[in-house]
């Protein structure tokens, strides 16, 4: 069936007001997500002389010098291991980045940005080279995440009362409209009201079997069985992206629990020393805080446990 852009938006929010009537799975209002249980950082060890703790010495060691402090990073390779390698190359200007039309690794990425995205008690987010009049890696990285350690496969994608699971941070109608309903039905093939009429049933049927790995592998994310499995959890250092496989360098630093990053995130590391740094920068204006060198400071690297 051919039909316009415009025709299949105004089709599909038709089928999203006949869903919500047919289906009663927004009765009520949702709640933003709140994560019940604690994520606490494993137990780590002291490298003598130096008041880093650390879960393993043998791990890179990355130190961040700001104008508000020092941050020092211990990066999980076992957990990520080409992210962690792209970290490395671009801070030591090693990584490809786009000069016109071609591609140059002139200086170290971080050295000279900000942190240009700050929420204050909750995150610092820096690598937006373009702020500083510079570009972006010539070449993206997968998503590392490792779903059936975090137990994505245990997690509903409805409760008995058909609302979304908390990880999922729906907050409203239009949000499980956007991020939950359209997919599926992209992913059904279902374009207009009378698919959907027909369709109905199984349409609920998935809504109600489907866990949460099937659902964010269903939008696109590939996991991988063999990495170690790492929660998003406060002192987490993680890559930003703009949907699966889109990992470009941008990276930021949770100073709380973000379990509705479970999945579609990956975690490179953790704040060995420092966060108090951090929590610093958290309460700053945006872009007020300056990332002066960031550099590794050991030379050895464990790629497993």
């Amino acid at each position: 069936m051919t039909t316009s852009n415009s025709r299949v938006n105004s089709g599909l929010t038709g089928l999203v007001r006949l869903m919500f009537s047919a289906m009663l799975l927004v009765a009520g209002t949702f709640t933003a997500a709140q994560d019940t249980g604690s994520t606490t950082l494993p137990s780590s060890q002291a490298m003598p002389g130096s008041g880093v703790r650390m879960d393993n010495p043998r791990k890179p060691l990355i130190a961040i010098q700001t104008s508000q402090g020092d941050i020092q990073l211990e990066l999980f390779q076992d957990a990520a291991p080409q992210n962690v390698q792209f970290f490395l190359e671009l801070a030591a200007g090693q990584a490809p980045v786009v000069t016109g039309n071609n591609p140059s690794a002139a200086q170290p990425y971080y050295d000279g940005l900000t942190f240009h995205r700050v929420i204050r008690d909750t995150l610092i987010q820096a690598g937006a080279p373009e702020r500083a009049g510079r570009q972006r890696p010539v070449s993206t990285v997968i998503d590392e995440i490792n779903a059936r350690g975090l137990g994505l496969e245990q997690q509903s994608l409805l409760d008995a009362s058909g609302k979304p699971h908390p990880w999922l941070n729906i907050g409203d109608q239009a949000d499980f409209k956007q991020h939950v309903l359209l997919p599926l039905y992209r992913d059904m093939n279902i374009n207009n009201e009378q698919a959907l009429q027909t369709q109905q049933s199984t349409v609920l049927q998935r809504l109600q079997a489907m866990n949460l790995l099937q659902f964010h592998e269903m939008v696109g994310y590939r996991y991988d069985g063999s990495l170690s499995s790492r929660r998003p959890a406060r002192g987490s250092v993680m890559m930003v992206n703009r949907g699966p496989g889109s990992n470009d360098g941008e990276f930021f630093i949770a100073l709380t629990d973000m379990p509705w990053l479970i999945g579609t995130t990956t975690v490179i590391g953790r704040v060995a020393s420092g966060l108090q740094t951090v929590e610093r920068i958290s309460q700053g204006p945006a872009a007020s805080t300056r990332i002066l060198q960031v550099r590794q400071l050991n030379n050895t690297v464990q790629t497993g446990e």
